[in-house]
């Protein structure tokens, strides 16, 4: 007979919902997928009745009901289920029974795997794909745009020194060069994209990181206030400081430049729960801390809301929109991941999930 602690290392890590029911129908098992998809703890569905979490769904119910008694497996593929928070999204489903040592059924084990979420993994890793590639051509693009771009800038510079020197004024050769400085930025921005990152790992407080970058902003922007909820029981991470550091950075100045006078902007940190990874490119074997920064803003549009980690996609006037997507590479670097959610009311909420250490590879 395998122990429960061997069942639950073997389905822990699983994408597929597991959830085992009694002959009475009450939840005694489940893995971390089933705590993210129905968006409880562990501890909040086990010992509940199995119509409780298929309430909309009598069809479940019932094969769960058959399972029990006849001993026969039942498989439900492409079924749309009916009970929140799992409304109206696609499900393949495995019901399928444990028999105990005497030969009788004594639990039903249901598998669940939902058909969007799978969907949203390959049209995610399809996408990463592509990001690198697109990367690696902005990259080379970005080189040879430097070349002559430094040459241009060479020219320019001896120009205005012999202007200088005749003491004749012209202010259009300023102009071209801080132009210049400009596009330099912005390859520079854009060399971001292609190539491996290099990393200089080090152990730190990530409040301590945040304290600093937080000081900065409330000196740059005095009429935002920020709040800050931290875990102060969480332990040093293994990372590259300084890359985090643009990334709060650039998300702090974006959450402030989103808000109006007076308004709160909210740093959170907590540990990052196994079931919240399901549906992810993460590892679930490493321990993650998850940074919140909440602003009080409009939000983000629905429809550009998938667009947000694209490169040279911008709602600012005057933003070049490389920001967020080098930021979205920067923790991708590192192992992590940053994600955006909208608020419950006006505003926008990035969430950056950081491992314990930096991978391996990058």
């Amino acid at each position: 007979m395998l122990s429960s602690d061997y069942i639950a290392n073997l389905t822990d890590h699983l994408q597929q919902a597991v959830l085992a029911v009694d002959q009475s129908g009450v939840i005694v098992y489940c893995n971390d997928s089933a705590s993210h998809y129905w968006q409880r703890g562990m501890e909040l569905l086990l010992g509940r009745q199995n119509t409780d979490l298929f309430h909309a769904d009598p069809l479940i119910q019932q094969k769960i009901r058959e399972v029990l008694d006849s001993g026969k497996v039942c498989r439900l593929g492409g079924y749309v289920l009916q009970t929140p928070p799992l409304h109206e999204r696609g499900a393949e489903i495995v019901i399928a029974p444990v028999r105990n040592e005497s030969g009788i059924v004594d639990q039903a084990v249901i598998t669940l795997l939902e058909s969007t979420a799978h969907q949203e993994f390959q049209a995610r890793e399809l996408e990463e794909k592509l990001a690198s590639s697109l990367g690696e051509l902005a990259g080379a693009m970005a080189h040879e745009i430097q070349n002559p771009l430094s040459g241009i800038k060479g020219m320019l510079q001896l120009l205005q020194r012999d202007l200088q020197n005749t003491k004749i004024k012209n202010g259009s050769i300023s102009m071209m060069l801080n132009e210049l400085d400009r596009v330099e930025r912005l390859l520079k921005q854009l060399l971001l994209h292609s190539g491996p990152m290099p990393l200089d790992s080090s152990r730190f407080n990530i409040h301590e990181l945040l304290n600093t970058v937080i000081q900065f902003e409330k000196n740059s922007v005095p009429g935002i206030k920020f709040k800050r909820i931290y875990d102060t029981s969480l332990p040093e991470i293994k990372s590259d400081r300084d890359k985090l550091h643009q990334v709060f950075l650039n998300l702090l100045r974006n959450a402030a430049e989103a808000s109006a006078k007076n308004s709160t902007v909210t740093v959170s940190t907590r540990f990052c729960g196994k079931w919240e990874l399901t549906g992810t490119n993460l590892d679930p074997e490493l321990n993650y801390t998850l940074v919140t920064v909440e602003d009080e803003g409009a939000g983000i549009a629905p429809e550009n809301q998938e667009k947000l980690f694209k490169p040279f996609f911008s709602t600012k006037k005057e933003g070049h929109g490389l920001g967020l997507s080098i930021s979205f590479r920067l923790v991708k670097s590192l192992g992590g991941m940053l994600s955006y959610t909208p608020r419950d009311s006006d505003g926008s909420v990035f969430q950056v999930f950081l491992p314990d250490r930096t991978p391996d590879k990058v």
